[in-house]
């Protein structure tokens, strides 16, 4: 008589339990791996900004001066004072006078070859401005094409920003030299130093400051000492000595003339990056006001480049402020080359002093 055996499977609750716990073991791993993940593209940030820093530093030591934060020889004027316009860098010029030598570009392009891109830098051609260097390009010695402004540099790209530095990225849409340019971009920018440093004057345009010793003079206005009562005259602006910072139009800085201690000196920092609503225009005020506009283009000398510390980072006034997708930090890159991550919160005259070069007063607790 043959004895018959039973096979006992899983009952449902049983199936039901076994996935529950299942569930709660995913629910408590994946924040930490998502949290994981976040430090090492964090790493990988500073470590962007780090080599950055080399390559300044290597820049100096070669020419003696940083790079100058934007090259521009298209200037106008309005009420305030000179200007230069970023229309420079896309400007059809080819297409108008090919013997007008425009540029436009942008601190990024100067330090390519510091950047072990020495071969994109020798395609740009400097008798061009950014727009004809990526619309026309140059041929290779394989026979490609190469067009220098609209190439991905992994060193200019925030990981935790965006990884994919594809045209499908949700920054594909921000406003660039040519809008149909979904590469090229960057979420880093040099400091202007602490003071105003863009002309806002409508919704095309974000114009960079370019004032004379007396159109700055012009700007000057009462203000009174909070501690003392005295009052004392000063310009608003970036180029203003309390104001300035490393980097400006057709800068030349030198280390030397960073007084305040290049330890305690904003070079390089995160920047803002805001994507424009693509169902509308990209001008229109209401929509896609010009302060809150962002630019991109890592060869765009400018909006797209350039940030000041007038605001504290990640207040979303305008687009000349600091700022990341870190949780509650934001990465800069200091005159001696070391990298920080400086909180959201920090005293507004703290962050203003870090941007200024020769401000005279001494930064701590940061």
């Amino acid at each position: 008589m043959s004895r018959r055996y039973l096979k006992r499977g899983f009952t449902l609750i049983e199936l039901l339990v076994v996935i529950a716990i299942i569930a709660i073991l995913v629910a408590l791993l994946l924040p930490a791996v998502q949290r994981a993940r976040e430090a090492a593209r964090r790493t990988q940030c500073i470590n962007n900004l780090k080599q950055i820093g080399l390559a300044l530093h290597n820049y100096h030591d070669s020419h003696l001066v940083f790079p100058p934060g934007q090259i521009a020889t298209l200037f106008e004027f309005n009420t305030i004072g000179n200007y230069v316009d970023p229309e420079e860098a896309r400007f059809p010029e080819q297409v108008i006078d090919p013997t007008i030598q425009y540029h436009g570009t942008s601190w990024m392009l100067q330090i390519l070859p510091q950047l072990q891109q020495g071969g994109l830098y020798n395609l740009w051609n400097f008798n061009w401005n950014v727009w004809a260097n990526g619309t026309i390009g140059q041929r290779t010695q394989d026979l490609q094409f190469v067009f220098p402004p609209r190439t991905d540099l992994p060193v200019f790209y925030c990981p935790s920003r965006r990884s994919s530095m594809l045209a499908t990225s949700r920054y594909s849409q921000v406003e660039r030299v040519v809008q149909s340019w979904a590469k090229g971009g960057n979420d880093y920018a040099a400091c202007t130093g602490s003071g105003i440093t863009f002309a806002d004057l409508n919704a095309q345009e974000r114009q960079t400051y370019l004032l004379t010793r007396i159109q700055l003079n012009n700007t000057l206005i009462p203000q009174i000492d909070p501690v003392t009562g005295l009052t004392r005259t000063i310009s608003p602006y970036t180029q203003y000595r309390l104001h300035a910072g490393a980097f400006g139009v057709n800068s030349s800085t030198t280390i030397g003339e960073i007084t305040d201690g290049v330890s305690n000196v904003i070079l390089v920092a995160e920047r803002r990056l805001q994507t424009i609503q693509t169902n509308l225009q990209i001008t229109d005020p209401l929509t896609n006001p010009v302060l809150l506009r962002s630019a991109d283009g890592w060869a765009w000398g400018g909006p797209a480049t350039l940030f000041s510390t007038r605001n504290a980072p990640h207040t979303g006034l305008h687009f000349d402020e600091a700022d990341s997708p870190h949780d509650g930090v934001v990465n800069v890159m200091m005159g001696d080359a070391s990298v920080r991550s400086v909180s959201f919160n920090i005293n507004l005259l703290t962050w203003n002093n870090l941007g200024n070069i020769a401000q005279g007063a001494p930064v701590t607790n940061f």
